[in-house]
């Protein structure tokens, strides 16, 4: 769980003259962090507190936050996660009219909540988006594809930015697949692991599970080696040379980036919610049929990519020189570029 009002720091000197522009960030969360969200909103909260002030809190308390720094003529930035936070920014805005609001957008609640079969919730999340929207919040997505799906679904958004997880350091070469592949999620959620495991059922692969809470007695296989949640993600995918992403609804997962931290390539489905991604076909599958296409779609379902993939030995880091490129950028100076 997140922790009320933790003041982060106060830097000792300003970085560059733009760092002027605010003169407190106040990130406003609620519920947990965990996982490879949880690392990224401390690293983004990091990257705050170098040039500025910042703390994390609960929404009534940073409601009187904003108030103070309003009564004493300071600026701030208040950062907030989720649709369900619309009141809140509404709730600022009356307190400054003139306060920045941003939304960072990691995922999607409408196609969550459509994924989940819960429909009010699907619908009450895309009035809460709007809300956002007419609020005059500055959207900052994860990925071009949540950009682009929030843009079908809202309009042009004409103060919009694209922050993905980038790592700033070069990264090392990637194995060539040898059979072993990662997956990593929890059962019965937006990850859609059963559909990676599924697929791989006929056991001609070793998939180490990773992130999962428990594993069903169904899919207790000798072919599946189950780890849990672990710490390190990145040093145990090592023991792989592959990772496969089924996700029905993500932003820029984390496990894509630490992936190739460990030297491992991805595999990924075609189109959303990664087909803003830079990932050469060789590297993508079908995860669905299209309509007349069904000799098509056999021959680019995931066995079937795995199949040549192996066979064919190909160099992900050599076909995917531009997703390196891309995540190899520096996080910081992006961040900046936004908020600075």
């Amino acid at each position: 769980m997140i922790s009320e009002g933790i003041q982060l720091a106060t830097p000792p000197r300003r970085v560059t003259a733009r760092a002027d522009r605010y003169d407190e960030y106040i990130v406003v969360h609620v519920g947990k962090t965990e996982g490879g969200f949880g690392k990224r909103f401390f690293m983004f909260v990091d990257v705050l507190r170098k040039r500025r002030c910042a703390c994390i809190r609960r929404p009534m308390s940073a409601l009187w936050r904003i108030l103070s720094l309003r009564l004493r003529g300071r600026r701030a930035c208040a950062i907030v996660y989720y649709d369900v936070l619309a009141p809140f920014v509404a709730a600022a805005r009356l307190i400054n009219p003139r306060l920045t609001v941003a939304y960072m957008v990691r995922g999607d609640q409408v196609a969550w909540a459509r994924f989940q079969g819960r429909a009010l919730r699907a619908r009450t999340a895309q009035i809460l988006q709007k809300w956002m929207a007419r609020l005059g919040c500055v959207f900052v997505f994860a990925s071009e594809d949540l950009h682009m799906a929030f843009m079908e679904r809202l309009g042009p958004l004409p103060r919009a930015h694209v922050l993905p997880n980038t790592v700033g350091h070069p990264l090392p070469p990637s194995r060539p697949f040898d059979g072993h592949i990662g997956v990593v999620g929890d059962f019965r959620t937006v990850k859609n692991i059963e559909f990676v495991l599924t697929s791989l059922r006929e056991g001609r692969y070793h998939v180490h599970l990773f992130g999962n809470r428990s594993l069903p007695e169904v899919w207790r296989q000798p072919w599946l080696e189950s780890h849990g949640v672990v710490a390190d993600l990145a040093s145990y995918l090592k023991r792989c040379s592959l990772v496969v992403v089924s996700s029905m609804s993500e932003g820029f997962p984390n496990v894509i980036v630490e992936a190739l931290e460990a030297g491992c390539g991805a595999v990924l489905p075609e189109g959303a919610p990664f087909r803003g991604l830079p990932l050469h076909p060789a590297w993508r599958y079908q995860m669905t049929p299209c309509d007349g296409q069904e000799g098509l779609a056999r021959d680019r379902s995931l066995p079937q990519v795995l199949h040549r993939l192996l066979a064919e030995q190909r160099d992900f880091r050599k076909d995917n020189r531009e997703l390196y490129d891309l995540i190899e950028s520096d996080w910081e100076s992006r961040i900046w570029e936004i908020f600075g």
